[in-house]
């Protein structure tokens, strides 16, 4: 009886698991890229100590899998070719994925890697600076990043509860903004945040740096 409660708890946690992306480089120190959630039709993983090679289907994604198991693929469709197609494990550096009963995006990292996800819901303002301008501003209201078009990323605060240190990224650091924009289903990656036109209009809904923070 208690196995078979364990069992309906465990899908009962898998079905309100949504992948969101996979997060991958090309080669060691290129930029970040994402390939989207709605691509992915599953993730090939090995177990430790084994040799087998077995699929998580994303309907049943299991973050717990993926932290004790080497992912050795993800499997995707392209719109512009008719076959799935494999992107490499060598290539790849994390999952994102959401939970309906706890907001915000979280990160397994499925490489040695420091990179790190801060939640858009922790963000506390942008820190950035207009080309041509010399004092850096601060954007505080994160769901629409109109103001800071065409500006360069000089750092980014966030707090990691309502009692905890404010605390500050560098520019530097920052390895990725995940946005979603007005309308949009599909959460994007900007990756060069020496320019942040792309993102103009868009809601921050995360951001992605490597483990270099400062406490204010």
């Amino acid at each position: 009886m208690q196995q078979g409660t364990k069992w309906a708890n465990l899908m009962k946690w898998r079905s309100s698991t949504k992948i969101i992306g996979v997060l991958y480089h090309e080669r060691e120190n290129a930029e970040l890229e994402l390939l989207g959630g709605s691509q992915i039709t599953g993730i090939t993983y090995l177990e430790k100590e084994s040799e087998e090679v077995k699929l998580l289907n994303p309907s049943k994604f299991d973050v717990n899998t993926l932290r004790d198991a080497t992912a050795t693929g993800v499997l995707y469709r392209d719109e512009t070719a008719a076959d799935v197609q494999l992107l490499a494990g060598s290539k790849i550096v994390g999952v994102l994925y959401e939970e309906t009963s706890v907001p915000g995006l979280k990160l397994v990292r499925v490489a040695h890697t420091a990179l790190k996800l801060v939640s858009g819901q922790a963000v506390k303002g942008l820190l950035y600076l207009q080309h041509g301008d010399a004092d850096v501003k601060l954007l505080s209201d994160v769901s629409d990043l109109s103001i800071a078009a065409r500006a360069l990323l000089i750092g980014v605060l966030h707090q990691e509860s309502q009692m905890g240190a404010l605390r500050l990224v560098s520019g530097q650091a920052v390895k990725g903004l995940l946005y979603l924009q007005h309308g949009d289903a599909d959460v994007k990656l900007l990756s060069d945040v020496s320019d942040l036109s792309i993102v103009a209009g868009a809601q921050l809904v995360g951001f992605l740096y490597r483990d270099e923070v400062l406490s204010l």
